[in-house]
């Protein structure tokens, strides 16, 4: 097996396992296990058969009776349960990010009792299933005698004082707690501590794992904090003397490990959108009341009306209109750029028990995608180096059947500057077969109070004569085969139902 062209309908995806690689295959995630390791993969599934993993976040998955490509070569094939979104950790709002590493480190803690341990610790190992995170590399997971001997752990780097107390099981673990554990889960969560969270964001992505040589380091996170910097040393050196103890299985060390992520006070407090729906007496139940407005009413009919499987919500802020989809059976992607805003939802959706991805992404200047590194000890049967993304762009991975775009388009515009064409060219690329978009007159009262509000607008009033209901209209025109316009509220805005009955490219 090479890394050649795949087969029809099969996808390769970027791998970094030296014991198999995931792909896609039709509407199924599967797991091709490279020969000569299918016995130790046979085993650590069994073990999590037995012991109901799958029931405690990781990914549900079961060996195939037979490899349905044979002309891939794969000495065994796993299927997956398939994450209906794939979400990246720069992506998340901070208490997202926090749930991840608990849910990693908890696992390390049940599979060590077990006989098992985990390979690798980083949150790319993580997708989030609604508001469920789900550890997905299932090829990570190997009996803990092999742990020692893993080439990407090796040499370990021991502190001098340890190099002849501890056994090689926690060298091994120490060596994965330094180099991927601390830059890529740790340090983030303590930047996030210090109310850093746009910082901890950018750096998430700009250092994502095998794209780039760039860590995020001490320094940078505890430059102006010497308190918090000897804080922290001193919590490592309590983990580095848990590790004294005997043995494969280290229970102390991985309980500190997770007592010090719960402690972190990741949640961001609010911002100035997160309290929009009270604001504008708007927090109304989500089930039709006399309290309601054209707005309200106008989105449920047509989620009654038209059914879709799956909303994204465009500028959800804290998602009145996400729960109202998830109550109405839509399973619901909802992006904001006010993380205040998506972690209230998260919380919110969590205590629901709602259907809502809650993301903190721009789909109008989406971050782009990002390229593997090419390391000389790469698996040789790996996609590395054959232009296979470890980040893909987002606009992509978020379509949905409807779009919800309430009260955004007047901030592209007027705001922002974008022109109409490009505003609907955005929408019409991330709706599948509907858009329901909320259109906002130049004589509207939140313009014409504050147009400061709207740089673009308030620098040049008289260079936006194109912007008009009817323009806007035209623009989505060229996508759409039926609008309908549906009164808002105020009477100064417009809801356009958008349908069109094949998809264009």
């Amino acid at each position: 097996m090479t890394s050649a062209a795949s087969p029809a309908g099969v996808t390769r995806l970027v791998g970094f396992d030296s014991a198999g690689e995931p792909f896609i295959s039709g509407d199924r995630v599967l797991r091709g296990i490279y020969p000569g390791c299918a016995d130790v993969v046979r085993r650590v599934l069994r073990i999590c058969e037995t012991n109901d993993l799958f029931s405690h976040g990781l990914v549900a998955t079961r060996e195939l009776p037979e490899n349905p490509h044979p002309e891939l070569g794969y000495e065994m094939v796993l299927e997956h349960e398939r994450i209906p979104f794939v979400s990246y950790p720069h992506e998340w709002s901070a208490s997202m990010f926090k749930e991840a590493a608990l849910l990693h480190s908890a696992l390390f803690e049940r599979l060590e009792k077990l006989g098992l341990t985990l390979k690798d610790w980083h949150p790319l190992n993580i997708l989030f299933s609604g508001t469920r995170p789900v550890f997905v590399d299932f090829t990570s997971i190997i009996p803990i005698d092999r742990l020692p001997s893993q080439p990407h752990l090796k040499p370990a780097h021991t502190p001098e004082l340890y190099a002849n107390r501890w056994d090689a099981t926690s060298k091994a673990v120490y060596e994965m707690y330094r180099v991927m554990f601390e830059p890529y889960f740790g340090l983030p969560l303590a930047m996030m501590d210090q109310g850093h969270h746009a910082r901890a964001r950018k750096r998430i992505y700009e250092t994502t794992l095998n794209t780039c040589d760039d860590i995020i380091t001490r320094g940078e996170v505890f430059g102006h904090s010497l308190l918090r910097r000897v804080g922290y040393e001193i919590e490592e050196q309590m983990l580095r003397v848990a590790l004294l103890e005997k043995g494969t299985r280290k229970p102390k060390f991985f309980r500190r490990v997770r007592h010090a992520i719960a402690h972190r006070k990741a949640a961001l407090k609010g911002s100035a959108y997160s309290s929009y729906y009270e604001d504008k007496n708007e927090a109304f139940a989500a089930r039709p009341g006399p309290e309601w407005t054209n707005k309200q009413y106008g989105v449920y009919g047509a989620l009654k009306r038209m059914r879709p499987t799956t909303v994204l919500d465009l500028g959800s802020n804290t998602g009145w209109f996400s729960m109202l989809a998830a109550k109405l059976g839509s399973r619901v992607v909802a992006v904001d750029l006010d993380e205040a805003s998506i972690d209230k939802l998260f919380a919110e959706a969590r205590r629901e028990d709602a259907d809502i991805l809650p993301l903190v992404v721009n789909l109008v200047r989406p971050l782009p995608a990002l390229e593997a590194k090419v390391f000389d000890a790469e698996p040789s049967l790996s996609l590395i180096g054959d232009g296979a993304p470890v980040i893909s762009a987002p606009n992509e991975r978020f379509r949905c059947d409807m779009v919800i775009a309430l009260a955004i388009v007047h901030h592209l515009a007027l705001g922002q500057g974008h022109p109409f064409d490009e505003i609907a060219k955005v929408l019409s690329g991330l709706a599948g077969k509907y858009l329901c978009v909320e259109f906002v007159d130049l004589d509207d009262k939140m313009i014409t109070d504050d147009p400061g509000f709207f740089p673009a607008y308030n620098a040049s009033p008289g260079s936006f004569t194109w912007y008009s209901k009817d323009n806007f209209v035209t623009a989505l025109g060229f996508d759409f085969d039926r609008i309908e316009e549906v009164p808002s509220e105020p009477d100064t805005r417009t809801l356009l139902f958008c349908t069109r009955t094949e998809r264009t490219n």
